[in-house]
């Protein structure tokens, strides 16, 4: 396995660490920065050139095979087209222009103006990210990476474009007490969909609201165990028959109300024990689940 390091200073003055880590056997590549994953890709048994962003820095990181031997680079890159780029080639100009004093104020001022005006547009496309892509996004699934090191404690999750690999942190822990929108906590191979910007995969954010069908049969079976597991005086085809109902009701936050069936509020204030107890109170969903399943006792 080869590994390598490098410490990245942005112009913040900000440190972050950038570490590789390349089998040289399995081809496999994982890239992260200040122990995020930023980055994976399989197979890499030739040369390689992949591009990640820190702080808005576009970053070049090459492979290099010569022989049997593997040679990495890490580089930025200040000619390619990103707003970092074109803020500091409008401030260069600016200085150009200030140097050159014949051409008046008036041409000063208006250089400002224009300067700032590219300034503040691209600081407020930065923040509405979302509502780019809303605009010009397009949906594939992603899937969770939960890493093995206790060091760690946020999850990642991975997609595919057009053959290359994308890896972004999630905003959510894999651990139990931070659990995701839909109620549910988040395990290693969970599938979501995921929104990225065609031109520039690397700007995405996933929807924990929009499990795959995969991901949906996933929930199924692991709500099920658990029902099966907290009620053994139940049989497992009316349990079932009582599970499809509230999903079919209920949807994800049906899901979660039976996962914490025997959860105390304490560990979890909206899906728990008394939850569970005030959904069996619903007159509506009771009779039709009595209808198809039978009288269930809990």
């Amino acid at each position: 396995m080869n590994q390598l390091n490098w410490t990245y200073l942005a112009d913040n003055g900000k440190q972050h660490f950038v570490g590789l880590a390349h089998g040289a056997e399995s081809g496999h590549l994982v890239v992260h920065c200040n122990s995020k994953v930023v980055l994976i890709d399989f197979k890499v048994f030739d040369n390689a050139s992949y591009s990640i962003f820190i702080d808005e820095q576009l970053c070049e990181i090459g492979i290099e095979k010569q022989g049997d031997e593997y040679y990495y680079s890490f580089e930025i890159d200040n000619q390619a087209d990103t707003p970092r780029n074109r803020a500091r080639k409008k401030l260069e100009k600016q200085h150009l222009l200030q140097s050159i004093a014949f051409l008046g104020t008036l041409i000063l001022i208006v250089s400002i103006a224009i300067f700032g005006i590219s300034r503040w547009t691209s600081h407020h496309d930065q923040k509405n990210i979302a509502a780019k892509l809303q605009q010009a996004g397009q949906e594939v699934s992603a899937r969770i990476l939960v890493p093995k090191e206790e060091a760690v404690d946020y999850a990642s999750y991975y997609f595919v474009v057009n053959g290359k690999s994308y890896a972004t942190a999630t905003t959510y822990s894999n651990k139990l007490t931070e659990l995701l929108p839909n109620g549910m906590p988040l395990e290693e191979g969970d599938e979501f969909l995921v929104t990225y910007i065609p031109g520039n995969p690397s700007l995405n954010q996933i929807d924990y609201q929009k499990p795959t069908a995969f991901q949906i049969n996933r929930y199924r079976e692991r709500v099920l165990n658990q029902l099966f597991k907290n009620n053994p005086n139940i049989d497992k085809v009316s349990l079932t028959c009582f599970f499809d109902q509230v999903y079919k009701e209920k949807g994800l936050a049906g899901m979660a109300q039976l996962y914490f069936q025997k959860t105390t509020s304490s560990k979890n204030s909206q899906h728990n024990r008394r939850t569970f107890e005030r959904l069996l109170q619903e007159t509506n969903l009771i009779e039709t689940i009595k209808k198809d399943c039978g009288t269930l006792s809990f």
